[in-house]
């Protein structure tokens, strides 16, 4: 099947950049692209008519959680009291005894509203930290029959956390750690290359602070065997950055550079406490440069931490110090245009240099940057021989205006909502902005129906027996009849 889409404004791969080609065309024959250009002089099957339209690669999204309690906006509140800008451990972990959220019950719930949601607005290839820990089996298939293109496996750690007098807990266990890395490695080689090659595997250990330096080494040594990637929670907080200095007596990544654990197969999910960071408060050392001649990647994800108050300082100097940085969204919104704008504009603030984060630069992030850091020379770009996994975007409307320059109007003024198509692997999964196959109203009732099962329990396993409106309360008073 050859289908050929006319453009519109194609933003194309020369081998080196991506550039635009005005009035251009793609044609891809079954999963492959095997044509860029003005005009393709050959027979085809299809024709897809998106002049004025905006076809471009699809999103590599670095960093999900398919897990995560939906109303995501709920647990990460900025008008919350938060624990040091750690939203999840002051939130989602029990007081003693108490057994703390579960999430959604049901994967295909939740997961499911998670994928579809990230995949509407543009993710083609997605990370999924801890992907399979619900499910197993059933969420991969749930996965593939998406059409997704997904990085694999369970999580694990060596501690559980708890809240005991108003004080954060670390309960070490060594068997929990080793057992979630041969769950881990189990599971990635039932699984990979599923669904046409489509689900692959990564090694998940969840942070420095919550893994041993044992476990941690039988990571790395098993990512080798296995030939797979490896992402790990680092930096990420300041109860993570003051627990490895109080134990190792360096920053997280210095210990895990002194480790040996950094590399080009490993992925450093957020990344933004290192030394220099105006919030660390520890001017010296060599974070950045251990980050970047070890050729390790950052998945940042701006607007979570610019809810908190938080940026990386700063994106462009990661950059400039040779750092391979990718866009993932972490939590909700999935949108990696919102991430591409916040990056930039988080940027530009933390730099005080309204030419800093260039749209470029945020651009090449979301699709080059998260392709290198899955060692994938065949996502993230439009030209013959990549993956067909292409987006067509709307900016032909009053929202946008006149179009000058089509990227810098998309990540200036647009959305996940304008991606119109998604094709992945050769397929159409998304079109006219509705997902195939599913029925969204029916998904999003049963959403809303769980989150409200979910936060009528939170005063069960709060550290102060809050309800949900005396954690986060509403913006404006509700009035009652």
């Amino acid at each position: 099947m050859k289908t050929l889409i006319q453009g519109g404004y194609v933003v194309g791969f020369n081998g080196e950049s991506h550039e635009i080609l005005k009035d251009g065309v793609v044609v891809f024959e079954n999963d492959t692209i095997s044509f860029v250009g003005f005009s393709y002089p050959g027979p085809v099957d299809k024709t897809m008519d998106a002049r004025k339209k905006l076809i471009i690669p699809g999103f590599v999204n670095t960093h999900i959680h398919a897990n995560s309690n939906v109303g995501d906006y709920f647990l990460n509140d900025p008008g919350k009291t938060d624990y040091f800008g750690s939203n999840y451990l002051t939130f989602l972990t029990p007081r003693k005894g108490a057994k703390g959220p579960q999430g959604l019950e049901d994967f295909r719930v939740g997961g499911k509203y998670t994928l579809i949601h990230a995949i509407k607005n543009g993710s083609t290839t997605i990370q999924v930290y801890g992907g399979g820990s619900e499910g197993g089996d059933a969420f991969v298939d749930m996965v593939g029959e998406l059409g997704l293109r997904a990085y694999l496996a369970p999580s694990y750690r060596n501690v559980n956390f708890y809240y005991d007098d108003g004080a954060l807990r670390y309960v070490w266990n060594d068997e929990i750690g080793e057992k979630g890395l041969r769950q881990a490695v189990d599971f990635i080689k039932k699984h990979r290359g599923r669904h046409n090659g489509r689900i692959q595997g990564m090694l998940y250990p969840r942070q420095p602070d919550t893994c041993t330096p044992d476990i941690l080494r039988k990571t790395k040594e098993a990512a080798k065997e296995l030939g797979v990637g490896i992402q790990i929670h680092a930096a990420i907080n300041l109860i993570e950055f003051h627990q490895i200095i109080s134990q190792y007596g360096k920053t997280p990544i210095a210990f895990l550079s002194d480790l040996g654990f950094l590399g080009p197969e490993v992925i450093l999910g957020h990344c933004v406490f290192l030394n220099g960071h105006s919030w660390t408060v520890l001017p010296r050392g060599d974070d950045l440069k251990r980050i970047a001649d070890s050729e390790t990647s950052v998945s940042h994800c701006p607007f979570k931490y610019a809810k908190f108050g938080i940026a990386m300082e700063t994106f462009d100097r990661y950059l400039a110090s040779g750092v391979n940085v990718s866009l993932g969204t972490d939590s909700f919104p999935m949108d990696m245009v919102n991430e591409m704008r916040t990056a930039s504009l988080v940027n530009r603030i933390s730099e005080r240099d309204y030419l800093a984060g260039s749209y470029r630069d945020v651009f090449n992030a979301a699709t080059l940057g998260g392709a290198k850091a899955l060692g994938r020379d065949d996502l993230g770009r439009l030209c013959a021989g990549a993956k067909a996994d292409l987006l067509i975007a709307d900016i032909a409307k009053t929202d946008y205006g006149a179009i000058f320059d089509p990227i810098k109007a998309f990540i200036e003024y647009g959305s996940g909502r304008d991606i119109e198509t998604v094709i992945i692997d050769g397929k159409i999964v998304v079109e006219g902005g509705r997902f195939l196959g599913v029925d969204e109203a029916e998904l999003l009732a049963k959403v809303q129906e769980e989150a409200e099962r979910i936060w009528g329990k939170i005063s069960e396993w709060d550290v102060k027996g809050r309800r949900a409106e005396e954690i986060s309360p509403w913006a404006f008073p509700p009035r009652k009849p």
